[in-house]
This record gives C-alpha cells, structure tokens and sequence, in this order.
C-alpha cells in the first residue's frame, strides 16, 4: 500500500478532525515553520482530536499549486504560511481550505497551534489576499512552477 493511501487512511478514519497543516523543513516536533510555502520539504499535520502531529513528505515541493492539492488530498482544513504565491493561495480557496498567515518569522508547532485555535492569525481570504501575499522571491513574482490558471 502506498505511504499517502496509509496516510488517507489514518486521517479520513478520524470524523470531525480538524488537520492544520504547517509548513516545515524537517519532520521532528521541534521544527519551526518554513517561510516558503511551495518549496517545503515537510508538512507538519495537527490532528485536533488526537492532540499530535504527522509529518508528511511535500512529494510536489517546488510547485505550490501541487503542493496545495496534496493538502487537499490530505483533507487538510486550515494551511498556515509565511511566504505565498496567488497560484497555491488561489488553489487552497477553491478547495475550502482556510489559510492564515503567521507572519515572516519561523514559529515553534505548539505555538501554531494555540494561536490558530485562539484565532491570533490573520485569516487571508481574496478581500485581503493582496495586503497578506507575498511569494517571498527577489522578484516578488510568484515562481510555484504552475501557470496559475
């Protein structure tokens, strides 16, 4: 069985979970927040009615709409993010995903997640999208990989 089969699994058996993925460069409890979005390794995935995380490999690392139809697949509900392009923004909205953004700053996991479940974080819609994107490139282009259609 594949590794995203067993994970599926695992997270569609838990009802009215709620999954806040968060991105990170490594798969320990100590990570931090990645500041790219699309180009991380690893997503931390909290599972509010087991109190834990799950880190799962970013297979689409380097395209940020992949990587946000991977959370998706994952029936991720909440993505928090530092740096974002509007291709994955874009993505993750039209799969009722709600995304927040945490600042520019690595955090520490449980510090996410208290904070998201105090609602402490901006939550980006397409009324502020503008103010809280930025795909954090020398350019300031978003550079996911996609064509952003």
């Amino acid at each position: 069985m594949h590794i995203l089969t067993k994970i599926k699994i695992l997270i569609f058996s838990n009802k009215g979970v709620i999954m806040i993925a968060i991105p990170v460069d490594t798969s320990s409890i100590d990570a931090k927040s990645s500041k790219l979005f699309g180009n991380v390794n690893y997503f931390a995935l909290y599972n509010s009615n087991e109190d834990s995380f799950l880190f799962v490999k970013n297979e689409a690392s380097g395209n940020g709409i992949k990587t946000a139809e991977l959370l998706k697949d994952l029936n991720v509900q909440k993505v928090v993010y530092s740096y974002m392009g509007d291709g994955p923004f874009n993505t993750l909205l039209k799969n009722a995903i709600e995304v927040y953004f945490i600042g520019k700053e690595p955090l520490g996991l449980e510090s996410i997640v208290k904070s998201v479940k105090e609602d402490s974080y901006i939550k980006v819609d397409s009324s502020n999208a503008a103010t809280y994107l930025d795909p954090g490139t020398n350019t300031g282009n978003c550079e996911c990989g996609c064509t952003h259609e």
